[in-house]
């Protein structure tokens, strides 16, 4: 969202927030005014990992994926670690991984997180 502050326009500054996450393969997520994170989301959107710092946040799905093993997950006890935390996981995943993961985070993105994608599983919130 654009402040006021800049002189671009709100298309300008909405293409250069998406050109930060695709340029990048890694996002901090952290949570907003309230206990989530959009950017999370957004970061899945692009194909791109999430650096996702844990406030007690309930995640989506979270029964039917590890959302551990999508993102980088960084405990909010641990956020003063954080650039060890991601060194350690870049560290330990090849290059074919890397890439395997951010179509692994695209695909669920649009396979659950998408309108047509929730809604397909509306059920799944409405039988629990």
């Amino acid at each position: 969202m654009n402040t006021g502050n800049t002189v671009e326009s709100n298309q300008e500054f909405r293409n250069k927030f998406f050109e930060n996450i695709v340029d990048s393969d890694y996002t901090l997520c952290v949570r907003g005014l309230g206990n989530n994170s959009v950017r999370f989301f957004e970061t899945m959107c692009c194909g791109r990992i999430p650096v996702f710092v844990n406030t007690d946040s309930t995640l989506p799905f979270d029964d039917l994926i590890d959302w551990k093993k999508l993102c980088v997950w960084v405990e909010e006890k641990d956020i003063d670690r954080i650039g060890d935390i991601v060194a350690e996981f870049h560290s330990k995943i090849s290059e074919e991984d890397f890439i395997e993961l951010q179509k692994e985070l695209r695909r669920i993105w649009e396979e659950y997180l998408t309108p047509t994608g929730f809604f397909k599983r509306l059920n799944y919130f409405i039988n629990q």
